[in-house]
């Protein structure tokens, strides 16, 4: 069973920041197939430009600061 519902990497990517955004993690986001750097995210600094492989990191990255303090939060 998988988590994500396109199987590819592209599709992966673009799935991983729409869920950041449905989140409310980033502020937008735009995807421009033919663009060079086709991934447009808005967050409080700006707009940020990335492309497929920059935009993999970044989601990684933003979800270990949104919710590593959660996840390692004692239950106890």
């Amino acid at each position: 069973m998988s988590i994500w519902s396109r199987g590819d990497r592209k599709g992966r990517v673009e799935e991983a920041l729409l869920m950041l955004q449905g989140q409310g993690i980033v502020d937008g986001l735009e995807i421009l197939p033919r663009e060079e750097k086709p991934y447009r995210v808005l967050l409080p600094a700006g707009i940020v430009h990335m492309d497929e492989d920059e935009a993999s990191m970044f989601a990684l990255g933003a979800v270990v600061g949104a919710f590593g303090g959660a996840a390692r939060r004692s239950t106890v």
